[in-house]
């Protein structure tokens, strides 16, 4: 399935919502996390 065909929403299934909004959700969380990790660097970069 291509991805337009995925994102179409007037075809959209339940489980292709579910997977379009956890992935979304993961990629949050993981720039969360990141953001974390990292914020000392960013912090030393900038000041």
């Amino acid at each position: 399935m291509a991805l337009d065909e995925l994102l179409a929403g007037d075809a959209l299934t339940g489980r292709q919502a579910a997977i379009i909004f956890f992935t979304f959700l993961s990629l949050i969380i993981i720039a969360g996390i990141l953001l974390i990790l990292f914020g000392d660097i960013f912090q030393e970069l900038f000041t």
